[in-house]
C-alpha cells in the first residue's frame, strides 16, 4: 500500500508551515525548501514567499550560488519545537485501501461473501453467504443466487474506492 501526501494550495496554512520551518529548523528558507515542509508545489511557495516579501515580513537576498533565500525578521529557534523530532517533515496521508473489483468476484467465485468482506462489507458478506448457501438447497437458484453474489461483490469494490476517492478529494 503506498501513502499519499495532500499538498496545501491555501496560502495562509502555506504561511502557517513556513512559521513552523523558520521556528523549528535552521534550514535556509527557499521555495523549494518550503515546497518540501509544507508540502506544497514549488510556485505556491513562490507565491507565498513573494508576497510576505512585498509586505516587508521578509526580507530576499540571493546566496552565493545564485540561490533566491528568504530571511524572516527576528527568526530565533524556539527552545522546545512545536514538531516532536520523531515526526517526519512531511506530514504522510495514508491512503485509503483500494479494493480490486476483479479481486472481490474471484474470492465470491470460490466462497459466497468472501469479495464483500474483502470489500469491507461484512453483514453483506454473512447476508450473502446465508442466502446463497440456502440456494444451493434447491440447486439452481443457488447458482443463480451465486452469480449475483459475484457481481455484487464486484461492484460493493468499485463503491469503495469511489468513496475512498471522494474523501481523499475532500481531504486535499
Amino acid at each position: 500500500m503506498r501513502s499519499v501526501t495532500t499538498r496545501l494550495t491555501n496560502a495562509s496554512a502555506i504561511e502557517q508551515r513556513l512559521l513552523e520551518l523558520a521556528y523549528t529548523t535552521d534550514a535556509k528558507l527557499t521555495a523549494p525548501a518550503l515546497a518540501y515542509f509544507a508540502p506544497c508545489s514549488v510556485e505556491d511557495a513562490e507565491r507565498v514567499l513573494e508576497a510576505l516579501a512585498s509586505r516587508d515580513q521578509l526580507a530576499m537576498d540571493v546566496d552565493d550560488e545564485g540561490t533566491i533565500v528568504y530571511q524572516l525578521r527576528g527568526r530565533q529557534k524556539l527552545a522546545e519545537p512545536r514538531v516532536p523530532t520523531t515526526v517526519a517533515l512531511v506530514p504522510a496521508v495514508r491512503a485509503p485501501m483500494v479494493a480490486s473489483p476483479t479481486l472481490a468476484a474471484v474470492l465470491s467465485m470460490f466462497f459466497p461473501g468472501a469479495g464483500h468482506l474483502y470489500a469491507g462489507h461484512v453483514v453483506a458478506a454473512i447476508v450473502w453467504f446465508l442466502v446463497v448457501s440456502a440456494g444451493y438447497v434447491l440447486l439452481l437458484p443457488g447458482l443463480v443466487l451465486h452469480l449475483f453474489s459475484i457481481v455484487s461483490a464486484a461492484g460493493a469494490a468499485a463503491r469503495r474506492n469511489l468513496v475512498a476517492n471522494q474523501r481523499l478529494r475532500l481531504a486535499a
